[in-house]
């Protein structure tokens, strides 16, 4: 099971917190995420335990625990939902020739003739 732990002190390592959690149970891993410019770690981590028991006896324990002044905050963790970005599809905007929709939402066929071309509009030039 991931837990994902926050509000960490700054000056935490790794294995200080493999340390704390070991103490509820098994401990498989532990990530603590680092600002890739400054190398300083941004205050929150995961931790994954591979018993499901002690991973929930850990995160009642351990939430609210207080460590070099900071209260960490304990608790499952989700999944990133992906985002599906819809492209914008140019094509699927235009109107298709033929179908023009009247007041009460049934299609009409355009009648032919009806309107008149004016010359050169749309081209740059005006008469």
């Amino acid at each position: 099971m991931d837990i994902h732990v926050s509000n960490l002190p700054f000056k935490l390592t790794e294995d200080e917190l493999k340390a704390l959690f070991e103490k509820h149970g098994k401990v498989e891993s532990v990530q603590i995420i680092l600002n890739h410019k400054t190398r300083q770690n941004k205050g929150f981590g995961f931790v994954k335990m591979p018993n499901k028991a002690e991973a929930g006896t850990a995160i009642y324990r351990l939430n609210g625990f207080e460590i070099m002044d900071r209260k960490l905050k304990v608790s499952e963790s989700k999944p990133k939902e992906e985002e599906v970005k819809k492209a914008y599809n140019w094509k699927a905007n235009i109107k298709k020739k033929g179908s023009v929709v009247s007041f009460d939402g049934q299609p009409k066929k355009p009648v032919k003739g009806k309107h008149k071309k004016r010359r050169g509009h749309g081209r740059g030039t005006t008469y």
